[in-house]
């Protein structure tokens, strides 16, 4: 019988060999819905300081747990359900942070393989 000492999330072996994707300073509106860190539901408007293939950063006023999943509405209607990978809050500008990740990543985003919409729009042309 083997026992595994470690969870698989910390085995080399198990790590996938994908490049973790650039993130692009880019500053979109969302409304954000979820709840909020003692479990009140919201809905906000919060501003990304920069996001990437898989997520992002947004800045944000409410405080949130890591872990809590979220729904993104975009500008221009769309919605992406994302999980709060980190949270952080900055005592002297009053403003937190959190990043995210996508839960479905196949889902059209901002960005593709590093490139924003607005030049896989262009390219071509």
């Amino acid at each position: 019988m083997v026992m595994k000492l470690l969870p698989d999330s910390f085995r080399k072996d198990s790590a996938k060999n994908t490049k973790p994707s650039k993130r692009i300073p880019l500053r979109i509106g969302f409304k954000v819905a979820g709840k909020d860190e003692n479990g009140f539901g919201f809905e906000e408007y919060a501003e990304s300081v920069d996001v990437s293939a898989g997520g992002g950063c947004l800045i944000f006023m409410k405080d949130i747990k890591k872990g809590e999943s979220l729904k993104l509405y975009s500008p221009k209607g769309g919605l992406f359900l994302v999980s709060v990978r980190w949270f952080r809050y900055d005592m002297r500008k009053n403003i937190r942070y959190f990043g995210f990740q996508l839960a479905k990543p196949g889902n059209l985003w901002v960005l593709t393989n590093g490139e924003t919409g607005s030049s896989r729009s262009n390219r071509g042309t």
